[in-house]
């Protein structure tokens, strides 16, 4: 049960409604597959052996349905030594701490099986090597934080009276080791071989980590930013990592916020006599090698996003900086130099031109995917946070995004994770809406196409708004449907499980294939539909646990309570693929050794309900 129950017509805040917004679902066009791994956060699983993961937390994390983890630690990636498993801090002198990721990535096979995870490869060339020379932090300010801790002080350095650098800076000898590109990705036989991991939980690495900054966050090892020598490392990474594995996901270039994405620190890139904004100018390197080595060079197009916005109506709209080719974006900078020179420039859609740009070098078809593995915006109020993070989860599973995961974890963040992975599903479908920058709607159905789900977003600050939504390729039978609604949150944590949440549940009645629905000022709504002529079994919302996933030959269903009678797999047309009747408790052991790669939906079905999860099968 939810901890909170109210009918969608009777909120329990007073409201002023305005003029409607008219929203259109249409089931039959734009039909975009959602990743599973939109649904993702940066950690999640401890890194330090002292410091495991409780059992609330991975129950937190198995039931707010994560499906991502990317694990590599941000800046401090790039100092990673993995061997004697020991990085460097580099906003605290570079002082060299303990960093567990072996512990980390066995916790995530064995607690987490249906998550996949992400770490990263080193390509700075140096890494920590001892905490010997550590700074004492202590002796100098009793730890106190501030800009002073960015001096380079960790291998005997010399603290400075005042400000940011250090008065003599420390020996990087000392403390750091050199560590090609071999090293790097030797981590991977590391853990297939000599620990025994699934390396199917491991598919997707991050090529380092904001590399065109690395003058600025790591300037005790890189002094100045050398584009084309960024290329080489980062190229001669890739082709190790291919020798070992080519089926790995690379991610790159994993570039730090709006201005970088385009400029570096020393201006633009030029090559052949022509300048080029960054992005244009790794995608184009990259395809350039690519062509060159017969070597795939990129999987996903990997950024990150540090909005600067302050005020609330300008940060619920900093989801339309990817896509939307018709926003005027206030925080538009860098992108004026996206022609190698400095226009007025204020329309940013930056995964639409790097698309033209992956389009033009690698050609039609490539199969490079976008992820934005970094987020944040201003800190402002729960709700606000937790409007601009539904409307990223909204966008990115319209636009088939493969994986987002935000860097700071705010309140409300659980419970807009929980209601769009638990409660929407696995194909988002067309919708319009009169007054999309007020309200969105962003409906998926399931591979079956007897389920759909409208989450409805209301950005306003101040007003409640009346949805008249009518929906055309679905039949829905009339009757009371199910909403689930996330409003008013607390500024404290509230999510603890599925069944102990902040949801509210409430109706809407549906006659004709349309609906009425008033939402609440800064609210996200969950409208739950089932198609007329499915009306059979109920769908649980009880998760259902599927391992390995991916699959490859074979996969396992949990059936402790032993009340499972048949397991179905269902393809991304709606067809039952596969059908198999269960019998007796324990591990349900299904076998895909005949069927065809491609993600599944796997259905479980009791007497009364049905469960479901959707699958990879390699």
């Amino acid at each position: 049960m939810h901890t909170h129950l109210l009918m969608l017509t009777l909120l329990a805040a007073p409201m002023c409604a305005q003029a409607s917004v008219s929203v259109t679902v249409d089931a039959a066009a734009d039909n975009v597959a959602i990743s599973p791994y939109i649904y993702g956060r940066n950690g999640g699983s401890s890194d330090q052996k002292d410091k495991p993961n409780t059992e609330a937390d991975l129950v937190q994390l198995r039931e707010s349905g994560v499906r991502f983890l990317r694990q590599n630690n941000g800046n401090n990636c790039t100092n990673y030594n993995w061997r004697k498993k020991l990085t460097c801090h580099p906003d605290w002198y570079n002082n060299v701490y303990g960093c567990d990721w072996d512990f980390s990535a066995k916790t995530i096979n064995d607690e987490l099986p249906g998550v996949m995870a992400m770490y990263g490869f080193q390509m700075a060339g140096r890494v920590a090597k001892s905490d010997t020379y550590n700074f004492d932090a202590w002796g100098y300010n009793k730890c106190a934080w501030g800009d002073w801790c960015s001096q380079n002080l960790c291998g005997n350095g010399v603290a400075a009276s005042s400000g940011t650098k250090a008065a003599t800076e420390g020996d990087t000898s000392l403390y750091t080791q050199a560590w090609p590109a071999d090293s790097s990705v030797a981590i991977y036989s590391h853990w297939k071989n000599d620990l025994g991991l699934n390396m199917d939980q491991f598919k997707y690495w991050n090529m380092d980590n904001e590399m065109e900054i690395w003058c600025s966050t790591h300037d005790d090892i890189i002094k100045t930013f050398d584009a084309e020598d960024v290329m080489q490392k980062y190229f001669a990474t890739a082709k190790a990592i291919r020798a070992i594995n080519p089926n790995v996901k690379l991610s790159g270039p994993v570039c730090s916020s709006e201005w970088f994405w385009y400029s570096t620190p020393n201006g633009l890139p030029t090559y052949n006599g022509k300048k080029y904004c960054w992005l244009e100018y790794f995608i184009m390197r990259c395809a350039e090698e690519q062509k060159a080595t017969g070597i795939r060079m990129l999987d996903v197009l990997d950024l990150h996003d540090y909005p600067g916005e302050t005020g609330i109506d300008d940060i619920l709209q900093t989801h339309r900086v990817f896509f939307d080719t018709t926003y005027v974006y206030p925080g538009a900078n860098g992108v004026k130099t996206v022609n190698g020179g400095w226009d007025n420039i204020d329309k940013e859609y930056v995964f639409v031109r790097c698309q033209q740009w992956i389009d033009k070098y690698f050609g039609a078809n490539s199969g490079i995917t976008f992820g934005v593995s970094e987020y944040n915006v201003q800190d402002k109020s729960t709700m606000a946070n937790t409007l601009a993070y539904a409307s990223m989860l909204g966008e990115f599973g319209r636009h088939g995004v493969e994986y987002f995961t935000p860097w700071t974890w705010k309140v409300g963040m659980w419970e807009t994770l929980h209601l769009f992975s638990r409660y929407g599903h696995s194909t988002e479908v067309g919708s319009k809406s009169s007054d999309e920058v007020t309200v969105s709607a962003y409906p998926t159905v399931n591979a079956n196409r007897d389920s759909m789900t409208v989450i409805l977003v209301n950005r306003s600050q101040t007003a409640a708004q009346t949805v008249d939504m009518t929906i055309d390729n679905f039949k829905v039978a009339d009757g009371d449907y199910v909403t689930e609604q996330l409003a008013n949150l607390s500024t404290t944590e509230t999510f603890v499980s599925h069944t102990n949440n902040a949801l509210q549940q409430g109706s809407v009645t549906v006659k004709s294939n349309a609906l009425t629905a008033t939402v609440p000022a800064m609210s996200i709504t969950a409208v739950v539909l089932k198609k007329a002529a499915s009306g059979v079994d109920e769908v649980s919302a009880q998760p259902l646990a599927v391992y390995p996933n991916p699959a490859s030959g074979f996969f396992f269903v949990p059936n402790a309570e032993d009340d499972l009678q048949r397991v179905e797999l269902v393809n991304a047309n709606g067809q039952t693929v596969l059908s198999q009747a269960v019998n007796g408790a324990g591990n349900v052991r299904i076998d895909v050794s005949s069927v065809s790669k491609g993600v599944y939906v796997v259905r479980a079905n009791t007497a009364n309900e049905s469960r479901v999860n959707t699958i990879v099968i390699k």
